[in-house]
């Protein structure tokens, strides 16, 4: 199984920026990063759209919205895989931080959608067309299926995301990549396909189906409906040389810990340098005990470097920050972090 000899994630899409992020030095270093630190010196192996950056009149600040997009950057020798993994929540925020953080959409080589859900989803389309070329669309067979949305005071959100269906996503330039599996995307990178769920806390006590009741639902294949579990969510792992692995996460509605599991299943037991993107542990109906459960699997699992996002929550934020602040990045619109050798 081929390997990245190093990979670069800039951070597209995420719910805030912050100008006052420094750049920092590699968390817990040691992973032989280009410029030949030993990972205890100032390696800037994350780096950020700062101060500088906010205030130069010759550029334009990025944009922070509800959602999540990376791009990756996989390197082996002279050749580079891109990748763009989600798509943020609209076109509009996509396309405008892509310009601000210099990508250029006709250079990316694959999308992968981590599930249909409109924050991962929703600037697929816009890109698309920027693209201005077909490109392979990875993402779960069932994730065009229709979900609906009852809220606690008995509003309904029918079928949120019709935007993602396969037959449009072609439309618009994408090629529909249809897979439960696992798919190698070449240069170290793979989805994890289907995650089972096997950790005790985060598979949790699926509560009595009863329609009508508030939650979310989706309607299956069969045309039967059914309580929105997000089996159709998958992550994305890059296996660097030197390094280990890189784990990314959509939501992890099936939990970051069995999403980290499956990674190794696909690249073997190593040492995992990363995991980064939605936890879901801000999501209302998590357990708060989940964070503490949790945030001791990643220090049982010895993870390098965490950078919880998007629906993570802030309880999480501040319970990585301090029983884990050596391993913790706080995430902000335009980090860009690089592990491994160039």
């Amino acid at each position: 199984m081929f390997q990245a000899d190093s990979v670069t994630i800039t951070v597209l899409v995420e719910n805030q920026v912050d100008m006052l992020l420094p750049d920092q030095a590699s968390p817990t270093g040691g992973d032989g990063l280009s410029d030949g630190h030993d990972g205890h010196g100032d390696d800037h192996c994350v780096t950020r759209y700062g101060l500088i950056e906010h205030f130069d009149p010759k550029r334009v600040p990025p944009q922070a919205e509800n959602g999540i997009s990376f791009l990756v950057e996989a390197v082996r020798g002279r050749h580079t895989l891109r990748v763009l993994f989600d798509a943020g929540l609209t076109g509009t925020v996509l396309e405008h931080n892509m310009r601000v953080l210099g990508v250029d959409p006709a250079a990316i080589d694959h999308v992968v959608i981590s599930h249909g859900h409109p924050d991962h989803f929703g600037g697929i389309h816009r890109f698309l067309g920027l693209a201005g070329r077909r490109i392979p669309v990875a993402t779960h067979a069932d994730a065009e299926l229709p979900r609906y949305a009852v809220m606690g005071d008995g509003r309904t959100s029918p079928v949120y995301n019709a935007a993602f269906g396969f037959g449009e996503v072609e439309k618009s330039g994408g090629i529909p990549v249809l897979t439960r599996d696992s798919l190698d995307l070449g240069w170290g990178v793979h989805t994890t396909g289907e995650i089972p769920r096997e950790v005790a806390f985060e598979a949790g006590a699926a509560p009595a189906f009863s329609p009508g009741d508030p939650g979310l639902y989706q309607v299956s294949a069969e045309g039967r409906l059914r309580r929105d579990e997000v089996t159709d969510e998958m992550g994305l792992v890059v296996d660097v040389k030197d390094v280990g692995l890189v784990v990314l996460t959509g939501c992890a509605h099936a939990g970051v810990i069995n999403t980290i599991t499956q990674a190794r299943a696909v690249c073997g037991p190593k040492p995992i340098r990363a995991v980064m993107g939605g936890f879901h542990l801000g999501f209302p109906t998590t357990p708060a005990e989940n964070v503490g459960l949790t945030t001791n699997a990643l220090a049982e699992l010895e993870v390098a470097t965490v950078m919880p996002m998007h629906c993570s929550g802030l309880h999480t934020h501040a319970r990585l920050a301090r029983d884990l602040p050596s391993h913790y990045v706080q995430p902000a619109v335009g980090t860009v972090l690089h592990f491994g050798r160039s």
